[in-house]
């Protein structure tokens, strides 16, 4: 795992994703991503994008993470486009279902469970997508 932060887009599995997004700029890409770790949570690889999802979801309500330059070369197009459609009622929820699952029982979880402010992280994602 190339991991250099404990932010949402602070790993290898998170940038790949954006550049996937960048060239799949739709929420059903999201939603796939998001369920995918729902349905395999001893997978980090597949965690760590589904993180990235949903700040995607929070980036597009206009709450920006602190690590956001770090990726906005790759994300703004995608987000341009994403604007441009209806974000479906449920992703959201699906999104924080994920979340929680990630904070509960995954094996992201098993690698950060030492590491404070990942657990902080996580839980601010969360507060952020409910409002």
């Amino acid at each position: 795992m190339g991991t250099w932060a404990e932010g949402s887009f602070g790993n290898d599995a998170a940038g790949d994703w954006v550049i996937e997004l960048r060239e799949t700029p739709t929420y059903e890409f999201i939603r796939e991503t998001i369920q995918a770790s729902i349905n395999i949570p001893d997978d980090a690889s597949v965690n760590e994008p589904a993180v990235a999802a949903a700040e995607v979801l929070c980036i597009l309500d206009g709450k920006i993470p602190g690590d956001y330059e770090e990726v906005s070369h790759n994300l703004e197009p995608a987000i341009a486009i994403l604007k441009q459609q209806k974000m479906p009622n449920d992703l959201k929820n699906l999104a924080i279902k994920c979340l929680d699952m990630i904070l509960s029982d995954s094996e992201l979880k098993d690698l950060w469970e030492d590491e404070e402010e990942w657990l902080t992280q996580i839980k601010n994602l969360i507060s952020r997508l409910q409002n």
